[in-house]
């Protein structure tokens, strides 16, 4: 019997460190994959943390061109222009809008026309011609 336990007992401890190799040759492999993924994912972020710092550039210039006109126009409209000036600027604006609305309407109505009128010649296109109007009360 005792022959039996050592048998098994060197077993044990075969199989064990076979496990334990086993374990760490995965550990050592998860290791290397985390770390590449780690590398892909920084690179990923890397680039579109580059793209983004380029688009804030661009519009940092662009928020500076749109200061340096704003304050052009308003250096124009101080000097240059009194309060009634300014008045009628606003005003003309506000009839500019106007009329726009007016022109949108009457592009409308125009397409309506059109759209009628097209209707109308398919409609007279498919009339017959009658000659034999006789009956119907035609004098001709």
């Amino acid at each position: 019997m005792a022959g039996y336990e050592s048998s098994s007992s060197s077993q044990v401890s075969s199989l064990s460190s076979k496990y334990k190799n086993d374990y760490y040759q995965l550990l050592h492999d998860f290791e290397e994959l985390h770390s590449e993924a780690n590398n892909v994912m920084n690179n990923r972020l890397k680039g579109l943390n580059n793209w983004l710092e380029n688009r804030v550039s661009q519009l940092e210039s662009e928020i500076v061109d749109l200061k340096t006109d704003f304050e052009h126009l308003e250096m124009f409209y101080s000097n240059s222009v009194d309060c009634s000036e300014k008045q009628l600027a606003i005003k003309s604006y506000e009839n500019c809008t106007i009329l726009k609305s007016q022109v949108k309407y009457l592009l409308k109505t125009c397409e309506k026309f059109t759209r009628g009128k097209a209707n109308l010649e398919v409609v007279l296109a498919y009339q017959n011609c009658v000659f034999g109007k006789d009956g119907l009360g035609y004098y001709p």
